[in-house]
C-alpha cells in the first residue's frame, strides 16, 4: 500500500505519521533520536509492506499485472489499493476521506524531531498542496502518480502507459482487494496503538 495505506494504519499524531512514511524515504533512524511511536510506525510500515507483498489474496491480481507491468507489479499493486481505499474509505475508516486526509495533513507539520530527509520533504509538501490522497479517487490522478513514480526508476516501464489497464484489473479483483485489507484490519486490531510494529 501506498500513503492512504499507510496513514490508515498509523495513530494520528505526527511522529507516528512521519514514523509510517519515513521507510519509503530513509533508513531506520536512531531509536535514542526520535520517540517509541515513531519506531512503532516506521516499523509497522515495513511489516505491512512484507504482509501486502506475500498475501494470497492479492495473487490473482498479481497474474493479471505482471505480463505488463512485469517487476514494476508490486509498485502498482501499492497505488491500486490506495485507489481502491479511497473509493470506498467509509468501507475502512468511520471518519470521512477529507476531514481524515486534513486533519493529518495539519498534524504533520508538528513533526520536530528530525529534519526531514529532502525527498520526503519535497514529497510531503505536493502531497498536501495537491491533496494526493483525497485525490486517489480520481482514476487519472492515480495514472499520473504512476507516471512520476516511472520517472524515478532506472529502466523502461509501463507503469502510466498501463495505468488505467491496471485500474481496470483492480475492478476485476475488488472482492479479493477488500478480502486482503479486511484480514489486515483483523490481525492489526481495530486499535492503532495495538498494531503490530
Amino acid at each position: 500500500m501506498n500513503f492512504l495505506g499507510h496513514w490508515l494504519f498509523s495513530d494520528p499524531d505526527a511522529d507516528s505519521l512521519l514514523g509510517s512514511l519515513w521507510p519509503d524515504f530513509a533508513l531506520r533512524p536512531d531509536p535514542n533520536a526520535v520517540s517509541p511511536l515513531f519506531i512503532q510506525h516506521f516499523d509497522r510500515h515495513q511489516w505491512l509492506d512484507r504482509t501486502t507483498d506475500a498475501s494470497p489474496e492479492l495473487e490473482p491480481l498479481r497474474q493479471r499485472l505482471r505480463p505488463k507491468l512485469r517487476k514494476t507489479t508490486p509498485i502498482v499493486i501499492d497505488m491500486l489499493l490506495d485507489h481502491h481505499l479511497a473509493l470506498h474509505w467509509s468501507r475502512y475508516h468511520p471518519q470521512a476521506l477529507d476531514a481524515f486526509t486534513q486533519q493529518r495533513y495539519r498534524e504533520t507539520h508538528r513533526f520536530n524531531a528530525l529534519p526531514l530527509p529532502e525527498r520526503l520533504q519535497r514529497t510531503l509538501h505536493w502531497l498536501i498542496e495537491d491533496d494526493w490522497l483525497g485525490g486517489y479517487r480520481r482514476p487519472e490522478n492515480v495514472v499520473r502518480a504512476l507516471g512520476g513514480l516511472s520517472r524515478r526508476l532506472k529502466f523502461a516501464d509501463e507503469m502510466e502507459a498501463q495505468g488505467f489497464w491496471a485500474i481496470a484489473q483492480l475492478q476485476l479483483e475488488e472482492v479479493a482487494v477488500a478480502a486482503f485489507l479486511r484480514r489486515v484490519m483483523t490481525e492489526v486490531g481495530g486499535n492503532p496503538g495495538s498494531r503490530p510494529g
